[in-house]
This record gives structure tokens, C-alpha cells and sequence, in this order.
């Protein structure tokens, strides 16, 4: 899959806005509008006049791919934590269940300790949200350009990865598009706040409550945030009450389709997001508290003022989409499971659908 459509030309077709200025930075789009791609590009001169050239180009290419990338979320009300689920699953697995209606038991044994048992209405305006996580080279032009050191470590002696090292060369070619690793929530945070600052739209970390009707596709009962709703990785079995037997999963009904460990090689979720349901658990903005949602207010929650410790959500694939992950906000190492996903806080698309 070709996640991008950047090119270094500017041609200008007649689907496409380029930037037109005297600056020798040149970005095209099919979607971004002429007038977004020159506010990128006069932000990044302005902001950045002592970098070099390539620094640049690279700086705006990942500004302009933000943009293009985000998936339009409209806003509306949904049951936000531990839906429920059948006491008895018919597949036998808790990785294929169908919600109903009249479900008795909490689908997670970790929802009592976290929070998440207490079922509260949310009501979300519109907002926009990444359709992949932020991939390690797009982290990279970000900190290259701000003088800001590798988030990487070394796996030996836990330093870290300096740019003329041979892991950093294998990092930008054949890891690229892996997940951006983040040793603190606050790391993520600058970074979407970052694409705000270039390209004049209020990027951020998405919240808690954003995170989650995203992943269920606008709050739909879905416990993974998969094509289908269940988390079936090939070689898998659940058992089919209709057969009475069990059957694996095969290439073509499977979630997975090569390295999940690329941003888009896990197939998106109805609303088209891809890897809300993977290896990856990602930052989201809110401070945790476990009796947050028994005093949360229903419209655009943003999560307790203060705290001790983040939220992350999914992790190893094996979460729900309501799950709470809680973690101090700075890890001690750069891990590759730790990453995160930026969102547009304003309730009109970044870019004009017509």
C-alpha cells in the first residue's frame, strides 16, 4: 500500500495546490489547499532559517501528510466504557464476540480496577483524527529539524542512537514506517502540537473519549477496532456453534496481512483508521483516575485536571476498545510498543470535502 502521495516536483495539475512562493521548498497535494501548503511553508522558513534545505522539505512533506491523512469524525452521543458481553461466548474465545442488547457480564476483568465498568453517556463534537500512527521517520524530520536527539535507543547498552550509526541508517530505510517509540507522553504531545504550529491547525493528542469513539467506530459496539469487529490474527481458532466445530482463520478472513508492525499493514476499522487494535498502545492527552467517568461531564470529556500517571490505549493487539491503560509519563526506554496517534481538535474537516 502507498500510504503517501507527496512528490518533491511541484507540477501543479488542475487536482492539486501547490505552493507558489520564491521559497525553494516545493510540496504538492491533491487535497491540501494552496493557500494550507504556503502558510507550511512560510511557517517552516520563518521558524527554521539556519536549517538546511533537506531539513525543510522533509519538515513540510510530514506537515502536509498530517493533513492529508486525518479521518473526519463526525460528533455524536455514545455508552463510553465496558459495553458488556455474553457471560457464555459462543466462539470460546473473547477474541470473536457478538454483542447483544441483554449481556450480563463485563467483557474485561480489568474494568472494575480501572474505571471503565462505569458505562456513562458521552457526547463528542466533530474532530478529526490521524488514520495511522506517527511513523518513526516522521518523528525523525521532526526532531532533526527542532535539534532534538534520535527517539531510539540502543538495544545493548540502552544509549541513544546516533544518526551516523549504521542503526540509524536501517531506522529511516527499511523501519520507517514503523510506529514512532516515545519514552514520554510528553514527547508525543510536542510533536502533534508541533504540526499545529506549522501548519496553523490546532493538532494535539487526542482525548480519551476521541480516542475510544474512534476506535469503535463513532461508538459502535465493537470490542476491537478491526475490518470486522473481532481480533482474528491467521492460524487463530474460535468455534463455530453452527459447525460444532472449530475453524481457523485463513489469509483472506484474518486481521493481519504481513508485518503488523507497519502503521498501515493492520486493516482499519469501519470508520478507516488503521491500528487501533495492534501491537501498539498509544498516548492520548488525559491524566487517569480510576473514578473519572463516575464524575466525567457528557460533553468532550478531557480527562481529571491533574494526576500521576497517563493514559495509553491498546496494547499487544489483545485489549478492547474501551480499555484503560495507565502509565507514568515517562518510560525508560524508548520502547516500540509505546507510540501515539495525533488528532484535530476543531469540528470542520482540515480539508473541504467538496
Amino acid at each position: 500500500m502507498n500510504i503517501y502521495r507527496l512528490g518533491l516536483a511541484c507540477t501543479l495539475p488542475l487536482f492539486a495546490a501547490c505552493n507558489d512562493n520564491n521559497s525553494p521548498i516545493k510540496i504538492t497535494s491533491e487535497t491540501v489547499s494552496q493557500q494550507q501548503l504556503e502558510t507550511i511553508v512560510t511557517n517552516i522558513e520563518k521558524r527554521y532559517p539556519e536549517a538546511t534545505q533537506e531539513q525543510k522539505q522533509n519538515a513540510a512533506e510530514v506537515v502536509v501528510r498530517a493533513i492529508e491523512n486525518l479521518v473526519f469524525v463526525e460528533g455524536g452521543s455514545f455508552e463510553m466504557g465496558d459495553f458488556g458481553a455474553p457471560c457464555e461466548i459462543p466462539s470460546g474465545t473473547i477474541s470473536r464476540i457478538d454483542w447483544s442488547p441483554d449481556a450480563e457480564c463485563l467483557s474485561s476483568p480489568f474494568s472494575q480496577e480501572t474505571g471503565a465498568a462505569f458505562l456513562h453517556k458521552v457526547t463528542l463534537d466533530a474532530y478529526s483524527i490521524a488514520k495511522f500512527e506517527t511513523r518513526f521517520i516522521e518523528m525523525e524530520w521532526m526532531r532533526l529539524i527542532n535539534g532534538l536527539p534520535v527517539a531510539k535507543d540502543n538495544s545493548r547498552d540502552g544509549s541513544i542512537v546516533q544518526r551516523d550509526s549504521e542503526r540509524y541508517k536501517l531506522l529511516i530505510t527499511t523501519r520507517k514506517n514503523y510506529p514512532a517509540s516515545t519514552k514520554a507522553w510528553q514527547e508525543a504531545k510536542d510533536y502533534c502540537q508541533w504540526l499545529g504550529h506549522i501548519s496553523a491547525i490546532p493538532f494535539d493528542l487526542p482525548t480519551e473519549a476521541q480516542w475510544e469513539y474512534a476506535a469503535r467506530s463513532r461508538g459502535q459496539h465493537y470490542y476491537f477496532a478491526t475490518n470486522n469487529g473481532y481480533r482474528q490474527v491467521r492460524e487463530d481458532i474460535y468455534f463455530d456453534p453452527e459447525a460444532g466445530s472449530y475453524i481457523e482463520y485463513t489469509e483472506n478472513d484474518a486481521n493481519t496481512s504481513g508485518d503488523i508492525e507497519v502503521v498501515d499493514k493492520y486493516y482499519p476499522n469501519p470508520l478507516g483508521v488503521y491500528g487501533m487494535t495492534n501491537q501498539v498502545s498509544e498516548w492520548v492527552n488525559d491524566w487517569y483516575s480510576p473514578d473519572y467517568y463516575q464524575i466525567s461531564p457528557e460533553l468532550n470529556p478531557k480527562g481529571p485536571v491533574s494526576g500521576t500517571q497517563k493514559i495509553r490505549r491498546d496494547a499487544l493487539g489483545t485489549t478492547m476498545t474501551f480499555e484503560r491503560i495507565y502509565s507514568d509519563p515517562i518510560e525508560k526506554a524508548y520502547y516500540s510498543g509505546v507510540s501515539f496517534r495525533c488528532a484535530l481538535q476543531q469540528v470542520a474537516p482540515a480539508i473541504d470535502p467538496s
